[in-house]
């Protein structure tokens, strides 16, 4: 009997548990489309702001552009990209889905789309639009790209071997459930070429970890800590093999790949000249990734501000505004990134501010930054290749006419 017990019973009421738990799951699903329906929401087919005048922006580019940071034929290359991500279910919904085009805007009433639906469908697009394009946008480069990314920067900006400048932002986001109170957030550290495009990023390391624990932990601090980048071989700078390196600011290590500006060795020390015209010859090629954050910033408001949403939406929103970023640099500059809105070089040599600093608000991303210097024990290596490089800056063949004005030397 008490075999019997064991093998049919049990399994027998389980089955009869598990059908009783379905049958009342069935019934609860069944009750909830009864459930009242905002009237005001029902009409978003009709009256949302997407059915009412999204075709009268496509017909009025200036408006479209103000509105989208990009071209009605741009709009339609990206929403081709991803439209198998986006496809509403309109088999289960088909008088209620959303249509495709109409998820980028976030005021939730113009659409007609209730608050608690909205956050997913800015989650699922950005994620679409993350994994689309970085595939095309944002994908690690080649030995020959890398060399073409330095070409530029040395064009540019006279700075030889440089492949990127690097550097960390903080974007706030509303404190976790069960975190305590107040305000926290999560980093951005972000790596870009010498046209503003970001060439790598990280998103999501805690603002309450130490900056250098974000930056060693994060995919290329790893893989330049570890020498797993796939960089040319070193070059010959002024009679010396160099290796290709990234520019950053005093908040980073100095090592073999990266360069940062000379600092006084104690308080009240001054800097020589020569290492004032490397800093400031650094300094010009830095300004890379700085325009980068602002760019980014002064485009998309919701980094003006503190995202009201968990840390792993905020990272997915972020994480997409990059690429974003990166699909109009190259697509539409001209609209994303007009001439005197970023950083340019005048006739004289000299660096003329963009008008995106005018646009980034003071509570913004751009204005946040990794601030405790990264500690790095064996400094050796990195001391060489610096003062052999401020060699070159201050020698006749590596200077600028204008660098020694431009550092109120003379």
């Amino acid at each position: 009997m008490d075999v019997l017990f064991t093998q049919d019973y049990r399994p027998y009421c389980c089955r009869g548990l598990e059908e009783f738990t379905t049958n009342t799951q069935r019934k609860k699903r069944k009750q909830r489309k009864n459930y009242h329906v905002n009237p005001y929401l029902q009409l978003r087919s009709t009256k949302g702001r997407f059915f009412k005048d999204f075709e009268d922006m496509r017909s009025t580019p200036h408006v479209f552009q103000e509105n989208y940071h990009m071209s009605p034929h741009h709009f339609d290359q990206l929403l081709n990209v991803i439209q198998h991500r986006l496809e509403p279910k309109i088999s289960t919904r088909p008088n209620d889905a959303y249509d495709i085009s109409n998820t980028r805007r976030h005021v939730a009433s113009t659409y007609r789309i209730s608050k608690q639906r909205l956050g997913p469908i800015i989650e699922q697009t950005c994620r679409a639009i993350f994994e689309e394009l970085k595939g095309s946008f944002m994908k690690p480069p080649t030995k020959d790209e890398w060399i073409e990314i330095e070409n530029e920067y040395n064009g540019l900006w006279n700075f030889p071997n440089t492949i990127g400048a690097i550097d960390g932002k903080h974007v706030a986001i509303k404190c976790p459930i069960n975190a305590g109170s107040g305000y926290h957030n999560i980093v951005l550290m972000g790596l870009a070429a010498a046209d503003y495009r970001f060439l790598f990023i990280d998103v999501g390391g805690y603002g309450s970890e130490s900056d250098s624990q974000v930056f060693r932990s994060c995919e290329l601090g790893r893989a330049l800590y570890g020498e797993l980048l796939d960089l040319p071989d070193d070059t010959t700078v002024f009679g010396k093999n160099m290796p290709y390196f990234f520019v950053a600011d005093d908040a980073f290590p100095l090592v073999r790949r990266i360069m940062k500006p000379f600092c006084p060795s104690r308080k009240g020390v001054r800097l020589t000249d020569e290492q004032r015209i490397f800093n400031y010859r650094l300094s010009r090629a830095r300004r890379c990734i700085e325009n980068s954050f602002g760019i980014l910033c002064a485009r998309w408001a919701c980094l003006a501000r503190t995202l009201f949403m968990k840390p792993e939406r905020a990272q997915v929103i972020v994480a997409a505004c990059c690429t974003l970023h990166n699909f109009l640099i190259k697509k539409c500059t001209d609209i994303y990134s007009p001439p005197g809105f970023a950083d340019y070089v005048d006739i004289d040599g000299i660096v003329v501010e963009g008008s995106w600093r005018i646009r980034v608000p003071d509570n913004s991303m751009f204005n946040t930054s990794i601030t405790q210097q990264i500690q790095n024990p064996n400094v050796s290596v990195g001391n060489e290749i610096r003062n052999h490089l401020s060699a070159f800056v201050n020698s006749i063949q590596g200077s600028l006419d204008w660098q020694r004005s431009s550092v109120f030397l003379d």
